[in-house]
């Protein structure tokens, strides 16, 4: 899918109580720039968007033994990033087949983070 930052920001905020900041941003140690996507009500994060090697990914919480399964199955679905690799996966934007797929996914980490 071809999606900007701010495109994919709004796509996982639509219908949802959020707020996006960058908690983790420190040029001093990276220049990569990430954006966390909260739930309002908790303050969790479910979603952390950042560009490398200029691809976009998306981290979002999922559940162990579904994300395993799909990590084998698909090529756009990766290890968790940024945060530990049982309950996150990494979805390379760009080559996700559907909003519909990516939408499920945000969903789920979205119920995962109550």
């Amino acid at each position: 899918m071809q999606l900007t930052r701010e495109d994919l920001i709004k796509l996982i905020s639509l219908n949802r109580d959020v707020v996006v900041d960058e908690p983790f941003n420190n040029f001093t140690h990276s220049k990569m720039i990430f954006y966390a996507i909260h739930r309002k009500d908790n303050k969790k994060i479910f979603a952390l968007i950042y560009h490398k090697d200029e691809k976009l990914y998306v981290d979002l919480k999922s559940n162990p033994a579904v994300a395993s399964e799909l990590i084998e199955a698909e090529p756009y679905i990766l290890p968790g990033k940024h945060f530990d690799k049982i309950h996150w996966l990494t979805v390379d934007v760009e080559e996700i087949e559907s909003e519909k797929e990516l939408l499920s996914l945000v969903e789920t980490s979205f119920k995962l983070t109550k």
